[in-house]
């Protein structure tokens, strides 16, 4: 079941782009063993879901890596030139004796020889080397997942020739296995190697996500199948942050809209990126940014944090953020239980229009509960109009002075900010004083 997720979206999350001040969140799962398991992890990344039986297996399946600490024994450098010698477009060895003898003899002592005898040699490793490995993942206590891997690498492991070169014991093949292998991989077996490779880098996906898991401090999500939309934080954080402060949040249909406030530089923007993240790496099956995290499986996430001046299309920023809340909407009309977030509601018109919009937008917003609605802005002054709404509750990112400085404690408060350090930002960078010096500077240009 897909999970309804855009292209702004991921942007605002930097999934798969980096901002200013943080690399994409795919580079956290680089560590891979090889090529092919980062193009798996980059692959299941683009595909968020919302059937709970396949997130539960995945999750068991990664969580079983990670509580057993199981290392694949692979290199990148084996596995590339496996990969390497199936790609390779030269005639294969021929199937008769006489024949192969001739093709062989002329080209041994070129690079195609080698490319055919390096494949093989690393093939047959890998081959004995999974032999023994499959019996960690049809373990007893294995999830379903990976003993449905580990049993499918065992048939293919029983494989007509597949049988016989994992039992070859020597370090080169000798001309006749080697024609007779070469013959057969490049050939009907083709297919069978490619599935076994394919297998091999989905369990170095799930070795790479274990081991980012435990290097991060992730948890793993536990899904609820209930019909009414819940979610449920301890230690929320954003595992690109060093040292980030930690926010619990519980979001349900009761209080299914969340009022968010706070001055500027207090991290409203990098609590709703650690929300974001934590929903949609939730619905991937992957460990999240938190201590715990419980959630009911949602349809589809759409978030508005940083959104472009659309003006190759002659677009405002009031005029793009306004289609945005359409699209966003839009999808209510055919998808119950989405997770949507808006950072800074109509910040690109006047004060008086961006109040009447918000306050419309959210207040309608109020009479739909079967989604969850994130909602931060400026402008405090709407909580006093939206108070009589029971299912809307208000926190703030708390900041306070000390010794006439701001403090930021990024911490995540019940209520409605009440700081303003618009002015002090102002007064700090000391502008008027600049002003007042130009002003007092003679009119006219000297001609000296």
């Amino acid at each position: 079941m897909n999970f309804n997720m855009d292209v702004q979206s991921y942007r605002d999350l930097n999934i798969f782009t980096s901002s200013s001040d943080s690399d994409p969140v795919v580079q956290l799962f680089r560590w891979t063993k090889t090529i092919g398991g980062k193009e798996m992890i980059r692959d299941m990344m683009g595909k968020p879901s919302s059937d709970i039986d396949f997130l539960n297996r995945r999750k068991e399946a990664i969580q079983y890596f990670y509580d057993k600490k199981i290392v694949l024994e692979v290199k990148a450098e084996q596995l590339d030139l496996i990969e390497h010698y199936l790609k390779f477009n030269k005639a294969r060895s021929r199937n008769n004796l006489l024949d192969a003898l001739v093709y062989f003899i002329q080209k041994r002592s070129g690079s195609d020889y080698y490319t055919i005898s390096s494949g093989l040699l690393h093939l047959i490793r890998l081959l004995k080397y999974l032999s023994g490995f499959v019996e960690t993942l049809v373990a007893e206590d294995a999830p379903e997942h990976l003993k449905a891997i580990g049993q499918r690498i065992g048939q293919l492991l029983e494989v007509d020739k597949l049988k016989v070169a994992r039992g070859w014991n020597r370090k080169k093949l000798r001309f006749y296995q080697l024609n007779r292998l070469d013959y057969a991989c490049r050939g009907k077996l083709k297919p069978e190697i490619k599935e076994l490779l394919s297998l091999v880098y989905e369990l170095d996906a799930f070795e790479t996500i274990s081991g980012t898991a435990r290097e991060k401090g992730l948890s793993f999500p536990v899904y609820s199948g209930a019909n009414e939309v819940k979610v449920s934080l301890k230690g929320l954080f954003h595992p690109s942050i060093d040292r980030a402060v930690k926010n619990d949040l519980v979001l349900e249909k009761g209080e299914n809209i969340t009022f968010l406030t706070g001055s500027n530089m207090a991290g409203k923007s990098s609590l709703l990126k650690s929300l974001g993240l934590s929903i949609y790496l939730s619905h991937l099956g992957f460990p999240v940014p938190a201590a715990q995290m419980e959630t009911t499986i949602f349809n589809g996430l759409l978030t508005t944090i940083n959104l472009p001046d659309n003006l190759n299309q002659g677009l405002s920023h009031y005029y793009s953020e306004v289609k945005r809340v359409k699209e966003a909407v839009s999808t209510l009309l055919e998808q119950e239980r989405m997770f949507i977030i808006f950072d800074e509601l109509f910040r690109g018109t006047n004060v008086k229009d961006a109040f009447d919009a918000s306050l419309l937008i959210v207040s309608e917003l109020s009479h739909v509960h079967n989604s969850i609605f994130f909602i931060s802005t400026h402008i405090v002054e709407l909580a006093d109009e939206l108070r009589k709404f029971e299912n809307i509750s208000f926190k703030y990112m708390d900041t306070f002075f000390k010794e006439g400085k701001p403090v930021f404690t990024y911490q995540l408060k019940e209520g409605v900010s009440q700081e303003r350090l618009g002015m002090y930002i102002i007064e700090q960078e000391g502008i008027v004083e600049i002003i007042r010096r130009v002003s007092k500077k003679p009119n006219g240009l000297s001609l000296s």
